[in-house]
């Protein structure tokens, strides 16, 4: 007769328990790394709403300069030029040059501190 609790294959793992877990990673560190995570995405995404922006000031400096025949004007230009400045705008967010994103990203970020205080 096989007993059935001895009989389970030394290549399954069984889900630590929460004591378990907790003795292998600090609940501290878990928790300062969940809320970098966080932090990163917010500013990931404040520097993209400064993306934004730029990409929408840069298509009204486009629609200020006068088209002529020298220069040219097709549809596959102004694809090609949209693409261009929406570039240009996402490497000058990533930069942090202008610093828009680093104002919303301390905006947000006190509100959310205040949040979880009350």
């Amino acid at each position: 007769m096989v007993n059935s609790v001895s009989f389970i294959p030394k290549t399954m793992s069984t889900t630590p328990s929460y004591g378990e877990t907790v003795e292998k990673k600090d609940f501290s560190q878990c928790l300062e790394s969940a809320i970098n995570e966080n932090n990163k995405k917010l500013y990931e995404a404040c520097q993209e709403l400064e993306s934004v922006f730029l990409n929408k000031v840069f298509d009204a400096m486009r629609q200020s300069i006068p088209r002529s025949d020298f220069t040219g004007h097709s549809f596959a230009t102004d694809t090609f030029e949209s693409m261009l400045y929406t570039e240009y705008a996402r490497s000058i967010s990533k930069t942090g040059s202008l610093g828009i994103a680093d104002i919303i990203y301390k905006q947000l970020s006190g509100q959310i501190q205040m949040k979880n205080r009350e």
